[in-house]
């Protein structure tokens, strides 16, 4: 099964498990883009959640879709076709369960992965330590 590793700048890599057959599509394009450095940033939107910011060339379509997450969920989010556009796409990672949403409402996203449990301390530590000192630099490759 592939994963996803996470590196944080300031210090901690965790790994999350990709669900490849319930995203597909997702997966595919994802795996075409990375490895990627991108700034992590928390978003309180959707609460205890962190993000770093992308640019697919091509989007991935809706897929095994929610708007509630669990503690150590990877996802994929964008703007879907119904929402007015300001250009937001992501892979994130929640610290704690949340229902995912933005200014608008309920937000639904592709629910890509999962971190390892033994890596949640670590996930809510690297998180509150994001949201209290701003974004942090994450590199990002998959491991086959």
């Amino acid at each position: 099964m592939p994963k996803l590793e996470f590196k944080l700048s300031k210090g901690g890599i965790f790994v999350a498990d990709l669900f490849v057959e319930k995203v597909p599509q997702t997966w595919e394009l994802i795996r075409a883009f990375l490895p990627q450095t991108r700034e992590a940033y928390n978003a309180r939107w959707s609460g205890r959640e962190t993000h770093a910011p992308l640019s697919l060339p091509t989007k991935p379509p809706r897929e095994n879709q929610s708007c509630q997450a669990s503690i150590g969920d990877v996802i994929y989010g964008r703007e879907w076709e119904d929402r007015n556009f300001t250009g937001f796409e992501a892979i994130g990672w929640f610290y704690a369960a949340e229902t995912i949403r933005d200014w608008r409402g309920l937000h639904a996203v592709n629910i890509i992965g999962r971190v390892q449990p033994q890596y949640w301390p670590l996930i809510e530590e690297a998180g509150m330590r994001i949201w209290r000192r701003g974004g942090e630099d994450c590199a990002m490759r998959i491991i086959e």
